[in-house]
């Protein structure tokens, strides 16, 4: 357990800032009791993997082609018997080990799929290798971020079918920090696993992994193929797995904060009870990401505070669980990098930190609407969590270098 591995490194040890009040428990209450109701009555749909479905069958519950209708209670049980409540997310060098839970500090992680670039000099263009690498290798040298994330811009000059090694190559070369797993496909979430466990070379124990992946539902109350065969080959292997509902309040999800939260909770409860179902112990993190949608404009609205609010409810609910939970720092609606951009995105991140939350996405670099990442942005919002958190100013040392045998397999797989 986490009293029994060695301890991390002094840079990351620092305070959590003060929490917001938790909800009322009454309210938490009757969204279990609504969500229950939707899995009972209504049910999720999951497309395309008859192996899933007949794991629910298994396991009791009733399966009327791909709509599954499911036990709450049951599903909660399930986590909360056999989830870790805090993991170890591994790094290649062990002093960057981060813990993943509510006793240790939050991890923050950059912006997460922008196909596009925005230079300091305010000239854009399309993400590529060389400025992927340029990226990791920033959010290297940041004490803030203690995670280097994944796709934080597109390769648009690689083949898609090769963007997950050469991605996985980016951040096992150009920093020894942990960062996050490939979801293109199962074949390429096993690559780059064994990639990632070959440059880090450690035997993995109870609670531990070496990669944290991102596991979409479709709202509404939907599952896809390939993030089931995903999910499943991602437990099977023992790494982490963060469940997401991503709703657009309006368009994917009811308008309402309450009705978004019913929704997106029973989304996410499936999948944390699959993720053990599969692989008993999985480590997870639990993750609603709201945001409202424009009926104006027909774009969703980062940075909107209703966003927050399902921020801090979120929290309240994966707690509950017993399982760590995901924030959204840095978000804006702003296609320029200004007042706009800084405020709100300023104000998700403080948000997301106050409520609890363990591992914060999209920290640093998010502009137009998650189609971009602003280096000037990604700088600022580093140095600020920096401040906010009392982190050593000074840039991280130069990665250790890849063993050379190593480093010579890697870029064979390559």
């Amino acid at each position: 357990m986490v009293s029994e591995w060695p301890p991390l490194d002094g840079r990351l040890t620092s305070i959590r800032l003060g929490r917001l009040a938790p909800v009322d428990e009454a309210e938490l209450n009757q969204i279990e009791r609504a969500t229950d109701k939707v899995l009972a009555d209504v049910g999720l749909r999951f497309e395309g993997d008859p192996e899933t479905l007949a794991l629910w069958r298994e396991h009791g519950m009733p399966v009327q082609e791909d709509r599954v209708f499911l036990d709450g209670a049951w599903l909660r049980s399930v986590i909360r018997a056999t989830a870790p409540p805090t993991f170890r997310l591994r790094a290649r060098n062990p002093v960057h080990d981060t813990i993943v839970g509510p006793d240790a500090p939050p991890i923050f992680a950059p912006i997460y799929g922008a196909p596009n670039l925005q230079f300091v000099d305010q000239r854009r263009g399309l993400g590529s290798r060389k400025e992927y690498r340029k990226l990791v290798a920033l959010a290297h040298q940041s004490p803030a971020l203690s995670n280097t994330g994944h796709m934080i811009c597109v390769m648009n000059d690689i083949p898609e079918a090769a963007r997950p090694v050469h991605m996985a190559l980016a951040h096992l070369e150009c920093s020894d920090k942990p960062f996050m797993g490939c979801i293109a496909s199962p074949a390429a979430a096993q690559t780059v696993i064994e990639m990632v466990k070959l440059a880090i070379g450690r035997e993995e124990r109870e609670a531990e992994c070496s990669l944290l992946h991102l596991i979409n539902a479709t709202p509404p109350l939907t599952y896809k193929e390939n993030p089931l065969r995903c999910l499943r080959a991602i437990a099977r292997n023992q790494q982490g797995i963060m469940v997401t509902s991503y709703m657009m309040m309006g368009a994917t999800s009811p308008v309402t904060i309450a009705g978004t939260l019913i929704q997106g909770y029973a989304e996410v409860l499936a999948g944390l009870a699959l993720a053990q179902l599969w692989f008993p112990g999985t480590p997870v993190v639990f993750g609603l990401f709201a945001i409202p949608f424009s009926m104006r404009s027909m774009l969703p609205v980062f940075g909107d505070p209703a966003s927050q609010l399902v921020q801090l409810y979120s929290v309240q609910l994966a707690r509950r669980l017993g399982i760590p939970v995901r924030g959204d720092g840095g978000v804006t609606s702003s296609n320029a990098d200004d007042g706009q951009a800084g405020y709100e995105g300023g104000r998700a991140t403080s948000v997301a930190a106050t409520s609890g939350a363990d591992f914060i996405l999209h920290a640093a670099g998010w502009l137009e609407q998650g189609r971009c990442v602003s280096i000037g942005k990604f700088g600022r919002e580093a140095r600020a969590i920096a401040e906010m958190y009392g982190r050593a100013a000074e840039p991280m040392p130069h990665p250790d270098p890849l063993d050379g045998a190593i480093a010579a397999e890697l870029h064979r797989r390559a």
